[in-house]
């Protein structure tokens, strides 16, 4: 059989092989991959997580973003993923950038285990997993190493969920260890879509009846349970999180469907990728009307491959693949495609995803065992029946350059802003030469005879799957020298030895600044990181150890976002609030990658407030008045006001803090009972103590924190008590205990049997 000799360790080398070709300096450790959110968001997360690991810290809270943050609740900092360990141990960025290409590989072999298992065909195998693994959107999801792990694992959760549905026993297991690791590793939007496809062939597969509906019940049920339960490390903290965030199920809707569905003309990137494409500062070419993935290209070849299949393969499978492909693309259109406000009202879950264009996840995951159907078929037909099947595929060879053509004519006689024609009009003459390149070689294949060339020609076709998508455009994972992400180079530079510490004072971005590191950037991504860290957008603030007013997580708290809106997007200057937030630097209004020191900004945790009772919206607006004091007022909630006896006591003092990342350890002296204001985000996991005795602590000046202390000299303690996620480990220790005894247990009765 052609291409049989494409085993799965010869496989692996192929892939391994066309990784080093796309990114040798990465793999050597000379440059890190810096572009989007991998540059202000990833890495930072896991260098943060990475020293915690050092400091024999779980990383729960993060002191520096947001005026403090809930951290390993996140989901998509990748903390509870066991692979992570790999980056904690190595040096980064070295580490944590092998981490995400080995997830490309990892995904190619999923694909292909699982695309031979539908087809009994190594090459289709070989086909689909150099599709999935080297496509527009894996490629881009290097900069979300969370969503590519999600994405990575979803091959091999099917092929082990479907072996655990006909055979029971021991592979449930198999199937449980897959889908936990996809849920831990946080790719949300991912794991819902895998879920939603497990769904539907768990459907299909009832309604036939080959396995008997009462053990395809309980298995099912028992999978989901058992991959819920050794997950609840990640979900307890998550879901209690989710519950006290700004997501609601309403969360994708209005503004943020328009800027984050696939247009309508998207639909044809899949045939010519830089369509009604532009230029991003950084060089990048980006769809105009959404702004979360660049590309989401699988290959024309992939296509081509998997319309034919989809054509001629009388297969459920192949069926059924084609409706994941419409639906996904339904659903990705968002409120353009009616689907998708249907299947929210009927799941609010998915009202949770903030773009509704993840939903190519599913075409992505789909088109290339599409492709697998489409070249086993080829090389099943009979010699006889070759000439007609030859003659479908080069027509629909050609249709599909008629399509490439007619976009083409379209762009031409309907330009946008930006487009660049000559680049689109080069594009499409590659994709029409690696079609017919690729249909060249299958047929060749077909009538040569000679050994050593069929050993060549996979490797040849595949080589040309993997080239069509290199080519398709400019680097979606930019790298810059590693130099560019060292630790305290901003410290250095500014000479703010202990200033902007944990507890100590922290960096507000102007509001010029914050939008212009969202719209501006340069196409040398050394210089442009450079500068970015210079202005500690986002989260890059964590490779100094920067304590800042903002952050960047997919998970706010609810009360700190109200404030952050008022911040960033008003007029209002808030000069006390800034005080009391404890804002030592501003950006320089003159020069936004230089810092201004503000000399009014008061300690992280002061004493001696007068409390005054407030509903929030009074406090949120009192907060942002001119007569703000925060030397002298508090405002609590008002079902503080019949446990709260102190007055303002203006003696009061707090006589030493230290702070650390989940412990505040504070002592006070007063002559009167009195409040004490702590300038950190309010969540209900800190819990207070005054000399060891549990005492309230109040959400104070609507986000923050406050407490009582006796007259006196008295030692506070606040402590970050995570419930949910003790509760969480406790659970998932249960879970893999049970796992291991039903492995240990269902093999010996094997044995016996």
């Amino acid at each position: 059989m052609f291409g049989a000799w494409l085993t799965p360790w010869r496989f692996a080398g192929v892939v391994a092989l066309l990784i080093a070709v796309c990114f040798p300096a990465v793999i050597l450790g000379l440059n890190a991959f810096v572009y989007g959110d991998m540059g202000q968001f990833a890495y930072p997360a896991a260098f943060f997580h990475r020293e915690s690991f050092w400091r024999g810290e779980i990383p729960l809270w993060n002191p520096l973003n947001s005026c403090g943050i809930p951290f390993l609740a996140q989901w998509n900092t990748l903390t509870c993923y066991p692979p992570s360990l790999f980056y904690l141990v190595f040096p980064m960025p070295w580490s944590f950038d092998v981490f995400c290409l080995a997830h490309i590989l990892l995904a190619a072999m999923g694909m292909y285990f699982l695309a031979h298992r539908w087809t009994n065909n190594r090459f289709a195998g070989a086909v689909a997993g150099i599709v999935f693994g080297f496509n527009g959107l894996t490629w881009q999801a290097i900069m979300w190493p969370h969503f590519l792990a999600a994405l990575a694992w979803m091959p091999w959760f099917l092929l082990a969920m479907e072996k655990a549905w006909k055979t029971g026993g021991r592979a449930l297991i198999p199937a449980v260890l897959a889908g936990a690791m996809q849920m831990l590793s946080g790719g949300a939007e991912v794991i819902i879509q895998t879920w939603l496809l497990l769904g539907a062939m768990w459907a299909l597969q009832f309604f036939r009846g080959n396995i008997p509906r009462s053990k395809l019940i309980y298995r099912m049920f028992a999978v989901g349970l058992l991959v819920a339960g050794l997950s609840a490390i990640q979900i307890f903290p998550f879901l209690d999180l989710l519950g006290h965030s700004q997501r609601t199920s309403t969360y994708g809707s209005g503004a943020m469907d328009e800027i984050g569905a696939m247009s309508p003309a998207g639909i044809f990137n899949y045939f010519v990728p830089l369509f009604q494409c532009v230029r991003n500062p950084q060089g990048i070419f980006v769809q105009i009307e959404q702004s979360w993935v660049s590309s989401y290209y699988v290959g024309i070849g992939g296509v081509a491959l998997g319309l034919f299949g989809l054509w001629r393969v009388r297969d459920r499978r192949v069926w059924f693949l084609g409706g994941v492909v419409v639906f996904s693309l339904l659903m990705a259109l968002g409120e353009h495609g009616y689907l998708y406000k249907v299947m929210k009202a009927l799941l609010p879950v998915l009202g949770f995803i903030r773009f509704s264009v993840k939903f190519v996840a599913l075409t992505t995951f789909a088109i290339p065992l599409l492709a697998a159907f489409g070249v086993s078929w080829l090389y099943a037909t009979p010699a006889e029946s070759w000439r007609r099947e030859w003659k479908m595929a080069g027509g629909l060879a050609l249709a599909l350059a008629g399509i490439m053509a007619g976009v083409l004519v379209f762009a031409r006689l309907h330009p946008v802003d930006g487009e660049s024609f000559g680049a689109l009009g080069g594009n499409v003459a590659v994709r029409v030469m690696v079609i017919g390149l690729i249909l060249g070689c299958i047929a060749f294949s077909r009538r040569t005879v000679d050994l050593k060339l069929q050993r060549v020609l996979p490797v040849v076709i595949l080589a040309l799957l993997w080239f069509d998508v290199f080519t398709h455009t400019s680097n979606l994972s930019p790298t810059a020298p590693r130099v560019v992400l060292k630790a305290d180079v901003n410290r250095a530079f500014f000479g703010w030895d202990h200033q902007m510490e944990a507890g100590v004072s922290r960096a507000l971005e102007s509001q010029d600044s914050f939008w212009k590191m969202f719209s501006t950037g340069l196409s040398d991504p050394d210089t442009d990181t450079y500068f970015r860290r210079r202005a500690l957008p986002l989260d890059m603030n964590l490779l100094d150890h920067v304590a800042k007013f903002d952050g960047f997580y997919s998970l706010d708290l609810k009360q700190h976002v109200e404030v952050f809106k008022r911040v960033f997007f008003t007029t209002n200057d808030a000069p006390k609030l800034k005080d009391f937030a404890g804002i030592s630097h501003v950006s320089n209004p003159t020069n936004v990658f230089d810092w201004v020191a503000r000399d009014s900004f008061l300690p992280i945790v002061t004493a001696g407030q007068k409390p005054v009772f407030v509903a929030d919206p009074e406090a949120l607006g009192a907060i942002f008045s001119g007569a703000f004091e925060p030397r002298r007022t508090v405002y609590l909630p008002p079902e503080a006001a019949d446990k709260v006896r102190a007055t303002e006591a203006p003696n009061a003092k707090i006589t030493s803090v230290q702070f650390s990342s989940q412990r505040v350890e504070i002592q006070t002296e007063s002559g009167s009972a009195a409040m004490v204001t702590i300038a950190q985000t309010f969540y209900h996991p800190w819990h207070a103590y005054v000399d060891g005795q549990r005492t309230p602590l109040w959400r104070a000046n609507y986000a923050f924190q406050a407490l009582e202390v006796p007259a006196g000299k008295h030692q506070v303690r606040l402590v970050y008590e995570d419930v949910m996620f003790f509760w969480g480990v406790a659970v998932s220790l249960l879970t893999g205990i049970g796992c291991a005894i039903a492995w240990f247990w269902r093999g010996r009765r094997s044995v016996a049997q």
